[in-house]
């Protein structure tokens, strides 16, 4: 049976008809950001690039990144020079733009998204594309339950879900548990969507807190977004088992692209990436940044670029994410490359030469035992990214359990960390409601903290 899509023309064009139409589109951005930014214009003078000479693809990996030190920078700039924070390197008239929205900032200092009509537009194009491969349709009900806000995954998406013509209703994952339960028991929502750690949450506390199963209430699919895991076997089929046997979806985004972009399906066999016409990417590699080819099984750090926004067009975006790319066909039978998030650049931890990525510890100790609730967090002296084994490792397990699970469950814990990412740990055992569940702004849940320089 062949699935259905929602826009099939697009979805389904071969790798040479995408790569000629991404050229296209890529010429045309490049002279547009020239000839409509002096911001673009100097840096792509600086870096020596002719955008009327952009003749293939392999022309572009020649051009500047973009990242956001920065953007925000750029921001800075435009507030003071400008008197907007759309950045220096705006390339329409900022009263074209109807919606901000706003990204979470590591140094406390958000950066800022315009959107256009235009821009909307593409958004709620690519979001009609997941709602349509989950088989969601108009006028199903669908349950927010992620942040309420001016965040990328708060209002934008509540917008292009809207405009895709379902109902939404929008109660947030601040409102709680109890809400949650209380309103989609009413409304009796066909998809629920969250993040991974709320997903989980509710799964194991509504009941107990409410008394409402959320088994009972009738959702068939949990969309889950804003942090990796939910394309880990021993995570989504969690979730899936708390809500009855709802089918869990991993939801991709891309900065700069008009997210969403992709989505996984039944098969989790990765996400597909459905948006390529409007969303270009990239993998180099994380150290020398040259280009490694779109081929199954490579993997590196993706990089964005939206060949149609209009406000503040961001080319060559270093993402910061490790992706692992798959191209061959899925069981599923929808097209699309497949990504697999491995983890951030930003994030990355060396110990003893080894590179470590946070999630890449969470993953390990999710599949060991049943004994753990998939939460941890590393611990680190200083904000250096180096880091001498062995590295404390928190780690919250069921309650009850006697000092002989205990202990088996600490070794086999630094055992299978060692065995499959080659550096030790020293397991800090909490038990439920001991360890403290730390998130920002976005929902997206803190796995590394820094202690303190040790005396």
């Amino acid at each position: 049976m062949t699935p259905t899509l929602y826009n099939p023309k697009m979805e389904n064009l071969s790798r040479a008809e995408l790569r000629d139409l991404q050229l296209h589109k890529l010429q045309q951005l490049v002279v547009r950001v020239y000839e409509h930014s002096p911001y673009y214009r100097q840096k792509f003078d600086a870096h020596g690039v002719n955008p009327y000479q952009l003749k293939s693809l392999d022309d572009y990996r020649h051009y500047p990144f973009f990242d956001k030190d920065e953007e925000r920078l750029s921001q800075e700039r435009s507030k003071q020079e400008l008197g907007h924070p759309f950045g220096m390197h705006v390339t329409c008239d900022p009263k074209l733009v109807n919606r901000i929205s706003s990204s979470s900032g590591t140094t406390g200092s958000p950066t800022f998204s315009g959107f256009t009509r235009r821009d909307r537009e593409i958004a709620a194009e690519n979001c009609g594309r997941g709602m349509k491969r989950m088989g969601i349709e108009p006028g199903d009900v669908v349950l927010h339950a992620s942040v309420i806000s001016m965040w990328i995954a708060g209002m934008p998406a509540i917008d292009s879900m809207m405009a895709y013509g379902a109902c939404v209703v929008p109660v947030g994952a601040l409102s709680g548990v109890e809400r949650v339960a209380q309103i989609a028991s009413e409304v009796r929502p066909k998809m629920i969507r969250t993040t991974v750690s709320f997903a989980r949450h509710m799964a194991k506390t509504m009941e107990a807190k409410t008394g409402i199963d959320p088994k009972a209430l009738g959702i068939e699919k949990v969309v889950v977004t804003g942090e990796p895991g939910g394309s880990i076997r021993e995570i989504y089929s969690e979730i899936e088992a708390g809500f009855g046997g709802a089918l869990c979806y991993d939801n991709m985004g891309a900065t700069g692209c008009h997210s969403p972009t992709g989505i996984s399906c039944e098969a989790h066999s990765g996400i597909h990436f459905y948006a390529e016409d409007n969303a270009y990417f990239e993998i180099v590699d994380p150290k020398t940044l040259e280009p490694l080819p779109i081929e199954d099984g490579v993997e590196g750090e993706i990089i964005f670029t939206g060949l149609e926004r209009e406000c503040g067009p961001l080319l060559r975006w270093r993402d910061k994410d490790i992706i692992h790319i798959t191209t061959s066909r899925c069981d599923c039978g929808r097209p699309g490359v497949r990504m697999a998030f491995k983890g951030r650049v930003d994030d990355m931890l060396l110990v003893k030469g080894v590179n470590v990525f946070p999630n890449a510890v969470r993953d390990v100790v999710n599949r060991l035992s049943p004994l753990t609730t998939g939460n941890v967090r590393l611990q680190k002296p200083a904000a250096s990214a180096v880091v001498e084994p062995p590295v404390p490792l928190l780690v919250e397990v069921v309650a009850g359990l006697d000092d002989k699970a205990l202990d088996k469950l600490s070794g086999d814990i630094v055992q299978a960390v060692h065995h499959q990412l080659r550096f030790r740990v020293v397991p800090v055992l909490m038990a439920e409601g001991e360890f403290e569940v730390r998130s920002g702004a976005t929902g997206k849940m803190q796995l590394v903290e820094i202690t303190g320089v040790p005396k």
